[in-house]
């Protein structure tokens, strides 16, 4: 335990250099607590004969972090989403009656949630495909297949009713 307890001082600004290198700011403690676990892992899988113990530390303490980040990063996303107040702000009755100006109702009720918020943040503010998948922390092509469908929606509502649009 000794040993180890020498390794955690040893090792401990590394830890600290991870985290701010990965621009932890939340949940210190939990992830220094990672940072730990990880450095025993280490230091029990270490084996001399493929490289220096610090450049496995480094890259195990590393990994695990970014293993937990990716985690939480999903977990807070999809808490955002499943909350009533993430569903009340989208739809709130100035972006309604703004798209309403562009588009006909029943076109408007026909989209997913999801192509709503494309369609919204693209017309309404002009934001890329980029910055909506930053702000709803999705992925580039899960936004791009929301347009996508959207769009076909949108062909598709103008093959049948081909004078709702001012041409």
């Amino acid at each position: 335990m000794e040993d180890f307890e020498s390794l955690v001082n040893q090792y401990n600004p590394l830890i600290h250099h991870i985290m701010r290198k990965l621009n932890i700011i939340c949940e210190k403690d939990e992830f220094y607590q990672i940072g730990l676990i990880a450095l025993w892992e280490a230091s029990q899988n270490f084996n001399p004969e493929k490289g220096q113990f610090l450049s496995y530390a480094y890259k195990s303490i590393q990994g695990k972090m970014l293993i937990q980040l990716c985690k939480s990063t999903k977990i807070n996303g999809r808490e955002l989403k499943k909350s009533p107040e993430y569903w009340d702000l989208l739809k709130v009755e100035e972006d309604v009656s703004f798209l309403e100006w562009y588009f006909p109702k029943p076109f408007l009720t026909s989209l997913t949630n999801n192509q709503y918020i494309w369609l919204a943040e693209y017309i309404q503010f002009g934001k890329t495909i980029t910055d909506i998948a930053y702000e709803y922390h999705t992925t580039y092509a899960t936004v791009k297949s929301w347009k996508r469908m959207a769009l076909k929606k949108l062909k598709h509502y103008l093959e049948i009713h081909p004078d709702v649009f001012i041409k």
